[in-house]
């Protein structure tokens, strides 16, 4: 029995013992009503994810024209009943591509389609397995104008009430409406180009910051030449088409690591970017500068950071459509990602990466590194599904957990955030870690004998039975005693 069910019922043993002697019902009355607040202010396990159908709203609309779409939002039926939240924001842009929500009174953008945008319901109870539709209505006005309209709808679930949780899952549905017959400008800029602080042994990463001027999203991608003080090319390194759209007054960090040009001497560089669209259209190109104070010597080939990570050749790729499944996986398999079909809202290329695990930050108390680690990349937002990870635990995660791989968990980082040891399934035959998740970034198996999502209901029952049983023991023995 779980450790905190024997306290329970140690607990109730002497209370019982007690009753007995009191000679009074009244007391095993009050002992069940005593110990059910208690089991009430337990935590419970929280809903691990939603899934949306039709996530994305991508459409050529004219001015006047009414669009309606139907999304259906389900739990599975091993979720707990949640509450939902559905609201219609403005959408911004940070540096790296991630959404940010805007209320009305921050949505100032001129292509703001927030006010274009109702549902028909702002909120619902979602049982155990069911699902609900909730229908988007888009009233285009006749004046609208030029180019591009976008706005978010953002479906999450409620705090659980009493236990201090915060949202547990939310997926935003982007709403990319471009104005057919209007003028389409699609102009950009270079707003900086800079290199980040140079010291030997670290990786030196340029910084291009491109801003989208026009009028509608597109993707971009460039190329970065280094050249030494006598004018001589380096290295020509190519920027990736980026995963995700800009939009209209938004800006990129477009991040370009130079390990691969080996040890630079002391004097002054030169960095040429030129910024494309995806069919190589220019849109800007800027020059700078950078200094070596100190021969510089680039970090060796073991050396791995979250930014080394990314430059290395990948342990697997896969394109994600909203049309079709993909699974992500390296080459013998021990890795595996599962992408069912409408997980991604718009088509991008993902890839597997190595990760070293200490390289990541501390873990919280209770949660030990084991030995497996890798990072996804290519996704800048949270998936319209859960993916389903499959991890092949070695030898030596197994020893870090002692023998014992029920102690196994997966667990990811959010690069900035927090960490979150997820949900797992342990296949002790097979030697695989499963878990869900709606979010990709730095995953690790971990040691640790708990998760971030509360106390099982398996633990919840047991103690309600307890409870139970013992109250109506201690009722048949006072009433048998009254009798006699």
């Amino acid at each position: 029995m779980h450790k905190l069910a024997k306290i329970v019922y140690g607990n109730c043993a002497k209370a019982v013992k007690s009753c007995l002697k009191s000679r009074y019902l009244l007391a095993a009355v009050l002992l069940t009503t005593a110990l059910l607040p208690a089991l009430a202010a337990i935590p419970v396990s929280a809903n691990p994810g939603l899934t949306v159908s039709n996530a994305q709203i991508v459409a050529n609309v004219t001015p006047g024209q009414t669009l309606t779409q139907t999304m259906t939002i389900t739990i599975a039926s091993a979720d707990p009943a949640t509450d939902i939240a559905v609201q219609v924001t403005g959408v911004a842009q940070s540096s790296d591509g991630s959404y940010v929500l805007l209320d009305a009174s921050q949505d100032t953008s001129q292509y703001s389609a927030r006010s274009f945008v109702t549902v028909d319901k702002s909120s619902f109870h979602l049982d155990p397995g069911a699902s609900q539709d909730i229908t988007t209505t888009i009233q285009v006005p006749q004046n609208v104008g030029d180019g591009g309209r976008y706005a978010i709808i953002n479906i999450a679930e409620k705090p659980v009430a009493g236990t201090g949780v915060s949202i547990i899952s939310a997926v935003d549905v982007p709403v990319y409406l471009t104005i057919t017959g209007s003028k389409i400008t699609q102009t950009g800029k270079i707003t900086g180009l800079t290199a980040s602080a140079i010291t030997s042994g670290q990786p030196i990463n340029i910084l291009t910051n491109f801003q989208n001027t026009g009028n509608h999203h597109y993707k971009v991608q460039g190329q970065l030449t280094v050249k030494n003080a006598k004018g001589k090319s380096l290295a020509i390194i190519p920027i990736p088409l980026t995963s995700s759209s800009i939009i209209p007054g938004m800006t990129r960090q477009l991040v370009t690591n130079l390990n691969s040009i080996g040890t630079l001497a002391i004097g002054t560089y030169t960095m040429d970017a030129k910024v494309m669209m995806q069919d190589g259209t220019l849109l800007d190109q800027s020059t700078s500068t950078f200094n070596i104070t100190n021969q510089y010597t680039p970090p060796s080939v073991t050396t791995t950071s979250t930014t080394a990570a990314n430059q290395q050749p990948a342990l697997g790729t896969a394109n994600l459509t909203p049309d079709s499944a993909s699974t992500l996986q390296n080459a013998d398999g021990s890795i595996s990602i599962n992408f069912p079909q409408g997980s991604a809202v718009t088509a991008v290329p993902v890839s597997l990466q190595s990760y070293d695990i200490t390289q990541v930050p501390p873990l919280p108390a209770g949660i030990a590194p084991a030995s497996t680690c890798f990072q996804v990349t290519g996704l800048t937002g949270l998936l319209a599904k859960n993916a389903t990870v499959k991890v092949k635990y070695s030898a030596a995660d197994l020893a870090a957990a002692g023998g014992n791989a029920s102690k196994l968990k997966l667990e990811r980082w959010d690069e900035g955030n927090s960490f979150s040891v997820l949900k797992t399934t342990v296949d002790k035959g097979a030697m695989i870690l499963t878990a869900n998740s709606n979010q990709m970034s730095v995953w690790a198996v971990v040691v640790g004998t708990s998760t971030s999502s509360g106390i099982s209901w398996t633990i919840i029952g047991i103690i309600i039975a307890v409870v139970i049983i013992v109250s109506a023991i201690v009722t048949m023995l006072l009433l048998s005693r009254r009798k006699r």
